[in-house]
């Protein structure tokens, strides 16, 4: 696994202790998923996940003695930085953890400790899991099937691409966009049909005024399609 993450398409790679954790918490008081990562290189750690806070970008710094927490985490269990937070670890315990720093993240629940910060939360020697890597190609495609090449390899139990985090934020963002659009068409084409029913309504109101137009020399038909004529122009300019 390690001569996997050197060389080749890896740009670099670092080693970190990865775990799954839960909390019981939100609105609906449900079991939530927590993604703890650990390391024991905090000063390259950066390279890898930007910690900073949302107000000002100010770094947050990992250390020994509690963890950084992502904002969403934060809102979730309404924690500040300094306070004592409870989760449970993959075997059932619960652990007390301080929170040092709040991160910008807009998606999942994440908890990032030092080797350290590691050793002091949860009383036991610090030892990776799993490596954290960047390639030198960071085309979806690419990230795909590198990912599914590792995945092939002995002792790898699963991947997580950062890409799949990213997909789901385009998502989000852009649903709200397709919305509108769908709204605004609506809207355009209900102001044409109340425009052109409404042309329909006035002209058969006034259909014994066009014996008189046509008196005058007026083509009854002409003077019919040029109001719904003018009419459907006034609906378009409405509704640009």
């Amino acid at each position: 696994m390690a001569k996997a993450m050197k060389g080749g398409a890896v740009s670099e790679s670092a080693p970190i202790y990865y775990e799954e954790m839960s909390k019981v918490a939100g609105t609906e008081n449900d079991k939530q998923s927590i993604t703890r990562i650990a390391t024991d290189d905090a000063y390259n750690f950066g390279d890898y996940i930007t910690l900073r806070s949302r107000t000002g970008h100010k770094p947050q710094v990992l250390t020994d003695r509690g963890a950084i927490i992502s904002e969403r985490m934060a809102e979730m269990m309404d924690a500040k930085v300094g306070d004592t937070i409870t989760v449970t670890d993959s075997s059932g315990t619960e652990r007390k953890v301080r929170v040092d720093g709040i991160t910008e993240m807009h998606i999942g629940h994440f908890m990032f400790m030092t080797s350290g910060g590691y050793k002091h939360v949860f009383s036991e020697q610090y030892q990776s899991n799993a490596y954290m890597v960047r390639l030198k190609n960071h085309e979806t495609s690419n990230v795909e099937s590198r990912s599914a090449k590792l995945i092939k390899l002995d002792g790898a139990k699963g991947i997580v691409q950062n890409t799949t985090s990213k997909k789901q934020v385009v998502t989000i963002v852009d649903l709200p966009d397709q919305i509108m659009e769908v709204l605004i068409l609506a809207a355009e084409l209900l102001a044409v049909v109340i425009l052109y029913n409404l042309t329909n309504l006035n002209v058969s109101e006034r259909i014994r005024e066009l014996p008189t137009i046509k008196v005058l020399g007026g083509l009854g038909v002409l003077v019919y399609r040029r109001l719904k004529t003018v009419d459907m122009l006034s609906a378009l300019k409405l509704v640009e």
